[in-house]
């Protein structure tokens, strides 16, 4: 991909320095979870200095192989400057396009490649030889099957693929549109509906 290098300077500069003088608090360094919360809104303060030379992020393609069949992700990401955008943003989908110009990603894996890798994990588990595959082909069905259940992944010439666009609040996936919005709803758990216990009445 491509980073602006002055950009990239001043971020690492700010996002270090942040870290460091956290380590030079013990009241967070040796709090791991505060820690951790702290880095995250050191990275996020300083983000939009990377983000200045609207930098783009490629793989292409990342792979992983054995005997049996390829694996593959390719993405590109561009972002831009959120500085650019004036207005506040009102809708998750505006706040992500203050970044995010557009992502396409896709990841193909085949089923035969799958089964071979989960195979080979049983096996060092201690399962023998046909045990191994056996498992192994209920475990790639299954999440093979999970995953065109919750429409995340689609199944053609036994590769299991799942595809990825967005642009403009609107997200393509496996060649169906939706909003933004849509897609992170998918995503998000129903709220639990705990019962009030009432209160015990006072003698």
């Amino acid at each position: 991909g491509q980073i602006d290098g002055e950009a990239w300077h001043q971020f690492s500069q700010q996002y270090n320095a942040q870290t460091q003088a956290l380590l030079a608090q013990p009241e967070i360094a040796n709090n791991p979870e505060l820690y951790q919360e702290k880095v995250t809104e050191a990275f996020f303060s300083a983000l939009p200095l990377m983000l200045k030379g609207d930098p783009v992020i490629t793989i292409a393609p990342l792979s992983w192989k054995n005997s049996q069949g390829e694996s593959a992700l390719n993405l590109s990401l561009f972002l831009k400057d959120p500085a650019t955008t004036k207005e506040a943003p009102q809708t998750l989908a505006q706040e992500v396009d203050r970044s995010v110009k557009s992502l396409d990603a896709k990841l193909t894996i085949p089923v035969d490649m799958a089964t071979e890798f989960m195979t080979q994990v049983a096996k060092l588990e201690g399962y023998q030889e046909d045990q191994a595959k056996k498992l192994a082909k209920q475990q790639v069905e299954g999440a093979s099957a999970m995953g065109q259940m919750f429409r995340l992944t689609t199944l053609q010439d036994n590769t299991i693929t799942t595809s990825l666009q967005y642009a403009n609040g609107q997200i393509t996936l496996n060649g169906q549109k939706m909003p933004l919005e849509d897609f992170v709803g998918m995503f998000a758990m129903p709220a639990l509906n705990v019962p009030v216990v009432p209160a015990i009445p006072q003698q």
